[in-house]
């Protein structure tokens, strides 16, 4: 006959507390294989293995349900790891939320109702988030009906899906552009731009012709490795500014034109598209937002001067 263990000398051989072991047994988990003349429990060897398999899911955060119907073939080992595991990644998705509403809280000293009001922002659904930024370019763009089709093109670029798993980085952006919208004066800022891009005694192809150039320069300046604050650099800002200026009908009047693209330049617009590039997991130091974030330092550095 196969040799039995006591429950004590189970307990020393797997180093598991004797209460602990008769709390299994009572749950059905470790049923001893016969019980002594006395009464006492006793086990067989594989009653060793069969806790350490125990203690293993125990320690992965397998409830004492989960556990029994593995150990009755009830459920695959397979599918309780896997719910476990979505379990912890889904926690792990909730804490990065908490993390990155604490970070923004803490770098804005915000109040409490400011804290609550940003827990609620990383935990919109991406449904939810396209209306944060719908709602951004209907105050935007109010009095221009003939800019809706501008207007979803702008809503579809700017709410990229962010996944459940996002990353803190991601989370991060979210939260800074969700304050950035909420804002009156960048509301303000990007409606005094789109007056100017829509008026009527604006020649919007001219506009785009002279963004598309001013980029077209950006980039072949970034290749050849030239400094946004260097004299060629200066040169594009005036060449971008007047050619602004003409399509907006104004006078060729190089102080003018400067004044004009001062009221109108706003270095959070910058800001914006890179914290879009972030949420969507862009590089930003190729492509158009590299060439743009090279023409707003050179503009920010021409304009004060």
């Amino acid at each position: 006959m196969a040799k039995r263990l006591t429950i004590g000398e189970l307990s020393r051989r797997t180093g598991v507390p004797v209460k602990t072991l008769r709390f299994y047994s009572d749950e059905g988990l470790l049923p001893p294989a016969e019980r002594s003349q006395s009464g006492y429990r006793l086990y067989a060897e594989e009653h060793v293995v069969r806790i350490d398999l125990i203690r293993t899911l125990r320690e992965a955060g397998i409830g004492l349900e989960g556990i029994g119907k593995v150990l009755r073939r009830d459920m695959k080992l397979e599918e309780a790891l896997r719910l476990r595991l979505g379990a912890i990644e889904s926690h792990i998705t909730s804490l990065q939320r908490v993390a990155c509403a604490l970070r923004a809280a803490i770098r804005s000293g915000a109040s409490e109702s400011d804290l609550r009001r940003i827990s609620m922002v990383t935990r919109l659904s991406n449904e939810e988030r396209k209306k944060v930024v719908e709602g951004f370019f209907t105050k935007v763009m109010e009095g221009w009906p003939e800019s809706q089709q501008w207007v979803r093109g702008m809503v579809e670029a700017s709410t990229p899906d962010l996944p459940d798993d996002a990353t803190s980085e991601q989370l991060d952006a979210w939260v800074e552009l969700a304050t950035m919208l909420e804002d009156p004066t960048f509301v303000t800022s990007m409606r005094t731009q789109a007056s100017d891009f829509w008026s009527k005694t604006v020649d919007q192809e001219a506009m785009r012709r002279a963004q598309s150039e001013a980029a077209r320069a950006a980039a072949e300046a970034r290749a050849h490795g030239v400094d946004p604050t260097s004299p060629e650099a200066g040169g594009i800002c005036r060449s971008f500014i007047a050619a602004m200026a003409a399509a907006a009908g104004q006078q060729a009047d190089e102080a003018a034109a400067r004044e004009r693209m001062r009221a109108l330049y706003d270095p959070r617009g910058e800001r914006y598209w890179e914290l879009i590039s972030i949420m969507k997991r862009e590089p930003i130091s190729t492509g158009p937002y590299a060439d743009w974030k090279w023409i707003g330092a050179a503009m920010r550095h021409h304009l004060a001067a």
